[in-house]
């Protein structure tokens, strides 16, 4: 059993054999909390306290359905670790190379993935977007682009139903990038599932900015780095309607925002490189239009996970090496909580 373990169980519960060709269901209907611990991913069925821990090679770890889809290290294949032991190939998404790259996203709730695909060719590039309901729903092609000029699409985010995804499309897919949720994006869409309509989202003269999408898609955050600081802005995105939500002087750069549940607040990190190099976690509370620090006093350098169903408290995940931390909004404390990083749970 690993030490701490039952800490996170806690807390989350009360806030919120190789298979070549084919991904078999989980074997039972246990629900898991999965943890990542270097190379290792642990899954804890939360009933029994029981582990099972599986020895991987890759990045991209991603819950969804009933596994974690992660991008092995040596052959860019998509893989699916699975509670039981296993792991397998993700049945649809292809293996990567010079010529072709595949990025994917999963909803909040672990039950919707998008993915794309851009490949080369000799006129430009191709690529496709598609929606999975879980492992082995229905392989659904959303969106199909061609470009002379190299773009391929970037799925952002996809929402708790299904029915919406945002994405971008952009030239340097096939070029090392930063987490999706750290990277500053511009001329975003949100793309209607059933009908194929995609409307932009309004543009700021201060972007590329980093973004963020409520789990049901009515609601976009925007950071961008300006020459005043980080700026915080609201669009309700019925009526495209931007909302200014303040500033937080004093840093420079935004970092991996995430949207609470109901999609009243947002948390995200904050840091400055010139001078005397800082880094804050910092919160947008739209209920009362306002921006704020919540703590300068960070222990090592960390980046927000999820805030819990009441809003009340956060996780935070360790940017140097494994570790989870649980953060109070009201006061700003931060307390240590695993030694591994939790992904979240599966059902």
């Amino acid at each position: 059993m690993l030490k701490a373990r039952p800490l996170i169980i806690a807390l989350v519960l009360c806030s919120f054999g190789l298979s070549a060709w084919q991904v078999r269901a989980a074997p039972d209907s246990s629900r898991y909390d999965v943890f990542l611990r270097d190379q290792a991913v642990i899954f804890v069925d939360a009933r029994t306290a029981l582990s099972t821990t599986i020895n991987i090679n890759g990045d991209w770890h991603t819950l969804i359905g009933e596994g974690v889809l992660f991008r092995a290290a040596d052959t860019k294949a998509a893989l699916v670790a699975l509670p039981n032991g296993d792991i397998a190939l993700h049945p649809y998404i292809p293996r990567q190379n010079e010529q072709l790259m595949t990025r994917w996203i999963s909803s909040a709730n672990g039950k919707w993935l998008a993915w794309a695909f851009t490949a080369r060719t000799e006129r430009g590039t191709i690529s496709d977007l598609f929606v999975v309901e879980g492992l082995l729903g229905e392989n659904r092609m959303a969106l199909h682009t061609t470009s002379t000029r190299g773009l391929g699409i970037l799925p952002l985010a996809i929402s708790d139903d299904g029915a919406y995804v945002f994405y971008t499309r952009r030239t340097d897919l096939f070029e090392p990038l930063p987490p999706v949720l750290d990277l500053p994006v511009e001329s975003v869409l949100r793309l209607h599932v059933e009908s194929g309509e995609a409307v932009p989202l309004p543009d700021s003269p201060d972007c590329p900015c980093l973004m963020a999408f409520s789990p049901d898609a009515r609601r976009a955050l925007r950071l961008a780095a300006t020459a005043d600081g980080v700026t915080v802005t609201l669009i309700e995105l019925n009526g495209l309607i931007e909302q200014p939500i303040g500033a937080l002087r004093g840093y420079e750069r935004p970092h991996y925002p995430v949207f609470a549940a109901d999609g009243k607040k947002a948390l995200f990190r904050l840091s400055r490189s010139s001078g005397r190099t800082r880094s804050a976690i910092a919160l947008a509370d739209f209920t009362v239009r306002e921006a704020r620090l919540l703590t300068e006093t960070l222990p090592e350098p960390l980046r927000p996970l999820a805030l819990t169903a009441r809003a009340d408290t956060a996780l935070l995940l360790s940017l140097n090496a494994s570790g989870t931390f649980k953060l109070t909004l009201a006061d700003g404390a931060i307390v240590r909580v695993s030694p591994e990083s939790y992904l979240g749970s599966l059902p």
